[in-house]
């Protein structure tokens, strides 16, 4: 950074020592004012608003104090620094002029040494907490700057990959139907879990980018650690069976019945943990042990291990284990894939619930991962000797699968106006609504929603249900929305957005929005919200 001339303001009743001051600091290069009390060195501080204030103690009507509790009341240190100028040399004086804001401190008498290198010193600081506020700006202004970059890049890639996603699961439909051969539904089933591993990276980047950003929110909420377990094992359970992998549950008791925590994100830890055991494991067993780990004067924890019989790593491998885009060597990332993101994202999951993720290797022998997460307080909470009956479903968060013709139309008699601009996505929701049994109108544009809504309106049938997507020309869903509630229109509107950065969601619901659909669509998602939503419509927001 480049600085102006340094501004330095004297403060002081005695002409002698504005004099002594002046004489002593001229030769620095300075741009030199003087006050000759303290009610005028205020008036002169904000007018000049100078680097450096050289303050006297004891002066009529203001004193030196008075004069630096208002600098300190109203300027920043990177503002303005204060040197006191005392006769006050017994201590007191010095250490509560420290105490109160001043940078330093000047005897009376003092060397022409000693001034200039106070006063040297002192704008030293003042440029270096300068700087270190200009570097702060600056990383702020870059990191928002990719927030903004990664929210574009998340619109611009899921909007494209709604219609890949959407137009296959038709024709895996159609091709099971009319039993097309054998190569057209694994071309398909290709082309289907190539996209889900697209969608991965593509929520991967933006879990790190809201970690970093801190806008990525925990919960801490009453949950099962058996049911977590069992639940994680089940969602895996395909991937390990595909390898020929065993895939086993270990728990040393007692564990506690319930924990304060968020269980999506202990969930998304293990996931991301046991898969990469399953794709660095060619052959073996997969164990992942649960333990309660009890410190005395510490919060509890409670542990999570995933241990496989993989590669394993040597020591220099693991060293950039935990470094985004990293793997453990560029040889792993050709053979295995992926982007080094996972441990990065699970290891800061892990830290933001109060634990950390740990590892511990043999090379060809296998390899240990535990993550910690705190528990809350085990106060009154039941601890378990064995294992409890659980009622785990079998849920699966990507069923996107399409029902057969022959399904009864959930939304048979509904009309629904979707306000899409994309012509793909327009065809691929349209196409999902009317095999639903919905009647279905189309809007190109905000524009041309907001009239039909107001057609609505005035014949007095209004849509059971408006999908206003947010980006669209002419008039954007944010607009739309908003211009359409302020109409008078009291229907359920439902956001479509490609955004999934955090905040979006509130974006839409502040506008008037019922709910909001995040791209991809879940086609079995979006046509139980539009039942519901339907059935016993919200209070518009606005």
């Amino acid at each position: 950074m480049k600085y102006r001339k340094s501004k330095v303001l004297i403060v002081d009743d005695s002409e002698v020592v504005r004099h002594i001051l002046t004489k002593a600091l001229a030769p620095e290069g300075y741009t030199i004012y003087s006050a000759i009390d303290g009610e005028d060195g205020w008036r002169q501080i904000n007018e000049l608003q100078p680097d450096i204030v050289l303050l006297d103690v004891e002066m009529p009507t203001l004193n030196g104090f008075d004069v630096l509790h208002k600098i300190r009341d109203q300027f920043k240190a990177e503002e303005m620094a204060v040197i006191m100028v005392t006769t006050q040399n017994d201590g007191k004086g010095i250490a509560r002029a420290f105490e109160e804001g001043a940078f330093d401190y000047i005897p009376k008498p003092a060397t022409e040494s000693e001034i200039k290198a106070r006063v040297r010193n002192a704008i030293r600081a003042i440029h270096l907490l300068r700087e270190q506020k200009h570097l702060r700006q600056q990383a702020e202004a870059a990191n928002q700057s990719k927030s903004a970059f990664l929210a574009n890049m998340s619109h611009e890639i899921r909007t494209p990959m709604t219609a890949i996603l959407g137009y296959t699961e038709i024709l895996e439909l159609e091709a099971r139907t009319h039993k097309m051969p054998e190569l057209f539904l694994d071309s398909l089933d290709t082309i289907r879990r190539n996209s889900g591993h697209l969608m991965e990276l593509i929520n991967d980047i933006l879990d790190l980018s809201k970690i970093e950003a801190g806008k990525l929110d925990v919960e801490s909420i009453t949950c099962s650690p058996q049911a977590i377990v069992e639940e994680v094992l089940e969602l895996v359970q395909v991937r390990a069976e595909a390898k020929g992998l065993k895939l086993e549950a270990h728990y040393q008791f007692p564990l506690p019945a319930q924990i304060n925590s968020d269980p999506t994100r202990i969930r998304q830890i293990l996931i991301n943990l046991i898969g990469n055991a399953i794709k660095f494991t060619e052959v073996g067993t997969i164990r992942l042990e649960t333990e309660l780990l009890q410190t005395p004067g510490e919060e509890p924890c409670l542990q999570f291990s995933v241990v496989d019989q993989g590669i394993g790593m040597t020591e220099a491998q693991m060293a950039n284990l935990f470094r985004p885009f990293c793997q453990a060597d560029s040889s792993t990332s050709r053979k295995y894939g992926g982007t080094g993101l996972g441990l990065t994202i699970c290891k800061r999951l892990a830290s933001m619930l109060g634990g950390d993720i740990s590892v511990t290797s043999q090379l060809n022998q296998g390899s240990r991962f535990s993550a910690t997460v705190r528990t809350g307080s085990l106060e009154g909470i039941e601890l378990l000797d064995e294992l409890r009956d659980t009622d785990v479903p079998a849920t699966s968060t990507s069923d996107t699968t399409l029902s057969s013709p022959e399904e009864e139309h959930p939304l048979k008699g509904k009309h629904i106006l979707l306000a899409e601009d994309g012509p793909d996505n327009q065809k691929l929701i349209a196409f999902i609504l009317k095999k639903a049994g919905a009647k279905v109108s189309v809007a190109e544009n905000g524009e041309e929603a907001y009239q039909a809504a107001l057609m609505a309106m005035e014949s007095g049938s209004l849509f059971d249900v408006i999908l206003m997507d947010m980006q669209m020309p002419i008039l954007d869903g944010y607009s739309a929305t908003r211009k359409v509630r302020e109409a008078g229109y009291e229907g359920p509107i439902i956001s479509l957005t490609a955004n999934a950065m955090e905040g979006d969601r509130e974006k839409c619901l502040s506008v008037g929005c019922n709910d909001h659909i995040t791209k991809p669509i879940n086609r079995r998602n979006m046509v139980e919200m539009i039942l519901e939503i339907s059935r016993t419509p919200e209070p518009c927001l606005s």
